[in-house]
């Protein structure tokens, strides 16, 4: 199973989008790590639809104070499940675990209450009131626990009288061991009691703590979507499509050089599309930006796009990066080859994936990495398959949608063009392109960015007799 923690460790991107949460409770954070990714169309809008609820309590100032208090409140929040698998396993509880459950279900109590009156009905706490009587025969509500004197007349008689004789100074030794040798029996059948009455009730606060790191989880989602101008996805039946797609680890690093992100529009349908354009042109980071909005989407996230519509997949797998296996003594190109070979294989299972490889078969010799690509290509469109492909070849004849990133845009630049300025003249959005050519711009960034005259005019002399 595909979880929330396996998503952190294997998609770009994902563990910063985590990382950001302002989650509370280490209840909350362990619960998100074990969300599983989610296939069933109406879980995902149900979740998003909370989400998108939550950003509107959030939004409104008459409930600053009420999400406030509930917010501190959740700081305060311990995990409890070990405990609870005890009451239900028919394990007699100490009194730390006793203490752990009073003080839990008062919180959940105050928690519940404070969602009551701000009147936010967006998940159910159950009344843990049962469980409050139980362990605070007092009734002084307050986070404090012990086997009080309330749960037993003959134990209040014979602390009483314990403490009296030590106070008396004429104390019989022996009489008191035996007094307090009788006393933890009690106790322990109190505990045992109360365990008994407590198991009852055990469902009840199991839905508590499920509640609460809801609370906690959606809270965060809907302040991360907020601050990060995240949109709310729809489900699309064939074509995936973003309105203004970004990736915000990238936005919030160039954000913080005064520099600008320019975000981009595309679509996925069902077949293969080829993406060319030059070094530097953003393909890469497409990519991840695609795979890490796909990936959010089936944990209930909103997304970074000002607007998407996103078909669902039963996975996403991404081929990017140094594919070398060290370990195995594979090259590049046969790790990547591995790979791709595990994709043929599970769409020939009949998986519905979204298929996203960067420069494939980049490592080996143009003429055969032209052909793989090609082959790749056909073997995606003719089983449609929701696949980006971005390439560096000329020449790619497959019959699939082309698309180029725009590039440099040289007639735009005014002034001295240096390596610090340079990314202000790349057009990174995509425009349909059926040329079977790949825009040539690597002398020209290479000279930009201070390589050696003489190396390149001598590349120059090569390319013109290419």
């Amino acid at each position: 199973m595909f979880l929330v923690r396996n998503a952190i460790e294997e998609v770009n991107g994902f563990r910063f989008m985590i990382d950001q949460l302002e989650i509370q409770s280490g209840l909350a954070k362990r619960v998100l790590y074990a969300t599983p990714y989610q296939q069933i169309p109406d879980e995902i809008i149900n979740e998003l639809n909370r989400v998108e609820q939550m950003c509107l309590y959030l939004r409104d100032t008459q409930y600053a104070d009420i999400l406030s208090r509930i917010s501190i409140k959740l700081t305060r929040i311990k995990d409890i499940r070990g405990t609870i698998s005890r009451i239900e396993e028919n394990h007699n509880l100490d009194d730390i675990e006793l203490f752990e459950l009073k003080n839990f279900s008062l919180l959940a109590m105050d928690i519940r209450l404070l969602l009551e009156t701000g009147k936010i009905d967006i998940i159910r706490i159950p009344d843990l009131e049962p469980v409050i009587d139980i362990l605070d025969p007092d009734k002084m509500r307050i986070p404090y626990f012990y086997i009080y004197d309330a749960y037993s007349t003959e134990l209040a008689d014979l602390r009483h009288e314990i403490k009296k004789l030590k106070q008396s100074g004429k104390a019989d030794e022996k009489q008191v061991e035996k007094l307090y040798f009788r006393s933890i029996l009690l106790e322990d059948e109190i505990r045992e009691k109360l365990s008994g009455q407590l198991r009852g009730l055990a469902l009840s606060v199991s839905e508590a703590l499920t509640g609460i790191a809801t609370i906690d989880i959606l809270i965060a989602k809907a302040k991360q979507a907020i601050e990060m101008h995240l949109c709310k996805p729809g489900i699309a039946a064939h074509t995936t499509s973003y309105q203004g797609i970004f990736n915000p680890q990238i936005k919030k690093i160039l954000e913080s050089e005064q520099k600008a992100y320019q975000p981009i529009d595309i679509e996925i349908g069902k077949g293969a599309c080829l993406i060319t354009g030059a070094n530097m042109a953003g393909k890469s980071v497409i990519l991840k930006t695609v795979a890490l909005a796909q990936t959010l989407f089936q944990f209930g996230f909103f997304v970074p796009a000002i607007q998407a519509e996103i078909a669902l997949v039963d996975e996403v797998l991404l081929c990017i990066g140094d594919e070398q296996c060290e370990l195995n003594g594979l090259s590049s190109f046969a790790s990547e080859m591995l790979r791709i070979n595990r994709i043929v294989q599970d769409i020939k299972a009949g998986k519905n994936a979204l298929i996203l490889i960067d420069e494939l078969a980049r490592t080996t010799n143009p003429a055969e990495g032209k052909a793989i690509v090609n082959a790749v290509l056909d073997f995606l469109t003719e089983n449609e398959v929701r696949s980006l492909i971005t390439s560096h070849y000329s020449g790619i004849q497959a019959s699939c949608r082309k698309l180029r990133v725009k590039g440099f845009m040289k007639e735009k630049v005014k002034g001295t063009l240096t390596i610090h300025n340079i990314n202000e003249y790349i057009d990174y959005s995509l425009i349909e392109d059926n040329d079977t050519s790949v825009p040539q711009e690597a002398m020209r960034i290479a000279r930009i960015l201070g390589v050696d005259e003489n190396l390149l005019d001598r590349a120059e002399i090569y390319l013109h007799q290419e």
